[in-house]
């Protein structure tokens, strides 16, 4: 079996577009990334087409939590397209900055975006890989629910020796939950 270090997964994509989602303060935008990398679930590889069912597998353990497959690109580098989700229901009010969320849009479809800022209407949030926050707001009506954990293919870009990499070069939180994933 190989270990994972979540924390460095998640700084791989935030590495990229953490500029993206914060001001221009170095500060500011290192505090975001932290809180990003410590609440955001990062995936647990497994073999290309077990995705789903390893999903459905955690979401059976609870009776609020179900699964949903990604399509799409916003999420990359974290959630490629093709990461299922299991997505945990719990009430709006626990809502914080920096946790993957699942919301309907407008269009009645789910949306599982990261929660970047909270205003009197509702949270702004917004794909990691998209250039400008979501024109919807997430709101007690189309709020869903929590991203409790991910699942990738292993032949996605999210790697474990890229993770292990950047956790050595920069170091990780040792509270940090990690995936153990295996061959």
């Amino acid at each position: 079996m190989r270990q994972v270090w979540r924390i460095a997964g998640f700084r791989l994509g935030l590495w990229v577009i953490g500029p993206l989602l914060v001001g221009c303060s170095t500060a500011s935008r290192m505090s975001q990334v932290e809180l990003l990398v410590r609440t955001a679930p990062v995936p647990t590889l497994v073999q290309r087409g077990q995705e789903f069912a390893e999903a459905e597998r955690e979401a059976a353990k609870n009776s609020r939590w179900f699964a949903l497959m990604g399509a799409g690109a916003s999420m990359e580098p974290l959630y490629p397209s093709g990461t299922a989700i299991v997505v945990r229901e719990q009430s709006y009010r626990t809502l914080r900055a920096g946790m993957a969320v699942v919301f309907r849009n407008e269009n009645n479809l789910y949306v599982a975006h990261m929660l970047v800022e909270e205003l009197a209407a509702g949270w702004i949030a917004t794909g990691l890989n998209n250039a400008k926050p979501d024109d919807e707001l997430v709101t007690a009506e189309n709020f869903v629910g929590v991203v409790q954990a991910a699942y990738a293919s292993t032949d996605t870009h999210f790697r474990a020796e890229i993770a292990a990499r950047l956790a050595h070069e920069h170091g990780f939180d040792r509270s940090a939950r990690v995936a153990v994933v295996s061959d």
